[in-house]
Formats: C-alpha cells, structure tokens, sequence
C-alpha cells in the first residue's frame, strides 16, 4: 500500500510539473513584458488582428479583475504594459464607468462611437475608424450588464524591438526552466526509484532470512519428529517389556494358587491343618497378586489425573519426619532404622497420598534388598535455589553403574538378588518415576560408597501464601 501511494504521488508530480514549468514561462512572459513597459517599450497595437488577439485575452481577465476586486494587480498590470498615449479601455456597468485608462480622446476621434447602444442585442464589435481601432462588447449577467471598449491608434512604422526582446528574452527564461526542471524531477524520479529498490531489496533480504528461518524450523521440527518416533519406538518396547513382565509376574502366583487349590480340591491334603496351610498359601499368593495388580493400575491408568489427585501445599520436611515417626516402629520390624535430616519451611506442592506412596516404595526396597541384619535408610530434606531436595539413602549392595538408567523401567530387575518375584514386582521406582513426573518433580539414583544406593527426589519450590 505505500508503495501504491508513492507511485500515486509520483505521477501527480509528473502531471503537476508540466503545469507550473507552463505557469512560470507564462509568469515571466508578462514580467518581461512589464519591465520593458517600464523602461518605455510599450507592447503596440499596430493591426485589427492585433487587436482582436488582445481582446479575446483582456477581456475575460478584465472582468475577473473587476468582480473580484483585484483590478490593482490583474487589470492595472495588464493595461499597464500598453502607452497610455495609445491607447483607451473603458469599461461600464449599467451605463456607470467603472475603471478607465489611457487617453479619452483616441476613442472620441473616432467617426463612429458606441455602436452597441445602436444594436442592444449585439454582443461584441470590432471596426476601424479615423486611423483607430475600436473594440466594444458586452457582457449580461444577473447583476451587472458590462460594456468593455478597448480603441488604439494605429501605429505607423511601429517599433518591433520589443517583440524581439521579449521573444529572446522568454527563449533564454524557457531554456533556463526547462534545464532547471528536468535536473529537479530527474533527481526527484531518481531518489524516489533509490528509495523503493533499496526498500524491495531490504524486503527480498528480509523474506529470504524469512525462508532460512522456516528452513531452520522445517528442520527442528523434523528432527522433534525423529525424535518423538525414537521416543514412540522405545514406550513401544518397554510396553512389550512391560507386557512380557506382566505375564511373567502374575503367572507365578496364578501357578501358585492353583496348585494348592487342586491339591485340596484332590484330597492331597487329607488333615485339617494341611488344608489350613494350603489356604493360608492360595490367601498370600492371592494378597500379592492383588497388590501387584494395584501396582499396575497406578502406573497404567489415569490415578495420576490432577482432578483426582489433587495437589496440596505441605511442609516436605516436616511431612518426612511425620511420616517416619509414625511407621518407624514397622519399618524396624522389618530390619530397617529410619534417620531424617529435614530442614525447616521447605514448601512443595504435590499430592500427599503420591508422595507418601513414593516414601513407602524407597523404604520398602531398602527393606527388602538389605545385605545386613539391619539396614539403615537416612532421609536428608533441604531447599536448593529454588527447588526442594529429598535424598533417601540406604546402604544395601547397591547396583551396577550401567544398571542405573534402566532402574526404573517396570520389572527391571539388576541382578540374582533381585530377580527373586516374591521380593517384589519390579514396578516400585517405576511408580516413583510416574509420580514424580505428575508432581513436576525430578528422580535421579546413584550408588553411595562404600555401598548402597541413594535417590533423590526434586521438586519446584511452593510459594509461601
């Protein structure tokens, strides 16, 4: 659109100029003329032709002069370029003269006078009388009822010298002009095309960084594409791994009950008490096949949902020791002694029921796998930056350092020690990893020397209210 404009712009100036190069040769035709007036080289009247080219100039003028009252700079000048001594223009208005000039006696020693009161219809005359050349003619409008003379003696062997120096006079101020203004609009022209190349320019440049720009993009996202198939492919293999795990898992205690439901259903166990000790086996093997299902139904369905877990601000630190306080005396049932470490004001927001289902798992674990009679787990809580850190360390076996990425893929399980199903179902960090990610969190692990293993749990600081 400005572009558009310009152009629009450019071709009024190249409609315009013409005009005011016309406007200012007409200008200094009648400035030329009326210096030379001014120095005694009047313009004469030598002809009727003369005249009647005259006339058909002055007239109009004369009355635009007259009604708008500009008869000093427009009629004045104009008459002004004839001798006086000449010439005679008058003009009336309803019979009333309302400007004069020159000499009343050229017109009076005509033969003839005023043959326009003779024919009132008449609008215009022209004729020649006593060595005079006399034009009358008139003008009707709603207010006025004008009658315009002009008469001029004839000039005999008049002075042609100021036709000839207005002529060279007006050649030399039209050469002038015209150089003048085609400098000007060439340079103009010139400038306003620099402009908009320069601008066209700058436009391809910017469409092109444009075009790189959307090149680099098309080949992020690209990339991004890759990237998410890569990620596509490995869900897809560790749905098989956890599909294979599945199978695995629940097969055994599956097997388990119903083996010891045929032995009773075919009398194998004939006694009351075998019976009883076939049921109280089918009642754990069903117990752990009900916890691993739930296990599952966490990490597969939607419970991670914000609208069903929703998140609550807590005290992280004092939420630990809470926690420990109540379930230490279980914990060291099972060979476990709990230490916490827990600064103060350590504000997160999660969901509290996740977050003590992740506690549980970490410490269970450390139940489980404890190369001694009792085993240790140290709960360190403190604020870093902006983040919250909870470290749980305990001081088992550890495991292998290129075992650590693939810790917390469901049903992992590292080595012999741990390949044991009745230990555990392989999804507990699985399930931390899942929470976490609810929680904004992040999960590392890494092994403590001597031994032991230690994770380590990030959250986003809450906001204090």
């Amino acid at each position: 659109m400005k572009l558009q404009g310009r152009i629009w712009i450019l071709n009024i100036v190249m409609f315009v100029v013409p005009i005011l190069i016309a406007l200012v040769l007409l200008l200094s035709y009648f400035w030329g003329l009326k210096l030379l007036a001014n120095a005694g080289f009047y313009y004469r009247i030598e002809t009727e032709r003369t005249l009647k080219v005259v006339t058909r100039v002055l007239e109009p003028l004369t009355f635009y002069g007259l009604e708008n009252r500009d008869a000093q700079y427009i009629v004045d000048y104009s008459y002004g370029l004839f001798d006086p001594k000449e010439v005679y223009i008058e003009v009336l208005d309803k019979g009333r003269v309302i400007y004069r000039y020159g000499d009343p006696g050229i017109y009076n020693s005509s033969a003839i006078v005023g043959l326009l009161d003779v024919n009132p219809e008449l609008v215009g005359i022209m004729y020649q009388s006593n060595e005079t050349n006399v034009y009358e003619g008139r003008r009707r409008t709603d207010n006025h009822n004008y009658v315009y003379i002009f008469s001029a003696k004839e000039s005999i062997g008049g002075n042609n010298d100021l036709l000839e120096s207005v002529s060279v006079y007006i050649m030399i101020v039209a050469l002038f002009v015209l150089l003048l203004s085609f400098y000007l609009l060439n340079s103009f022209v010139t400038k306003f095309l620099m402009i908009h190349v320069k601008s066209m320019t700058k436009s391809l440049e910017t469409a092109n960084k444009s075009l790189e720009t959307a090149n680099e993009s098309l080949e992020s996202a690209y990339i991004s594409l890759e990237e998410a198939n890569h990620q596509i492919e490995i869900e897809q293999e560790q749905q098989k791994e956890l599909l294979a795990g599945i199978s695995h898992d629940i097969r055994t205690p599956l097997t388990a009950i119903k083996a010891y439901a045929e032995g009773v259903r075919d009398g194998i166990a004939p006694t009351d008490e075998q019976r009883s000790r076939y049921m109280e086996i089918i009642l754990k093997r069903a117990n752990d096949l009900e916890s691993m299902l739930e296990e599952l139904f966490l990490i597969t369905t939607a419970e991670y949902k914000e609208e069903s877990r929703p998140k609550q601000k807590i005290d992280l630190g004092r939420f630990v020791q809470v926690f420990c306080e109540e379930n230490a005396p279980h914990y060291k049932t099972r060979g476990i002694e709990i230490e916490v470490n827990a600064e103060k004001d350590a504000f997160i927001k999660v969901n509290p029921q996740l977050l003590q289902r992740v506690i549980q798992n970490v410490l269970n674990n450390s139940a489980k796998y404890k190369t001694a009679d009792i085993g240790h787990c140290v709960i360190d809580v403190a604020r870093k930056n902006d983040r919250i850190v909870c470290m749980l360390s305990d001081d088992g076996p550890g495991v292998p350092p290129e075992s650590l990425e693939r810790l917390m893929r469901p049903f992992y399980r590292v080595d012999p020690s741990r390949t044991n199903s009745q230990k555990g179902s392989g999804l507990g960090l699985s399930i931390i990893r899942r929470i976490m990610d609810v929680s904004d969190g992040d999960v590392a692990i890494e092994n403590v020397k001597p031994h032991g293993l230690r994770i380590i749990l990030e959250f986003p600081m809450g906001k204090v209210d």
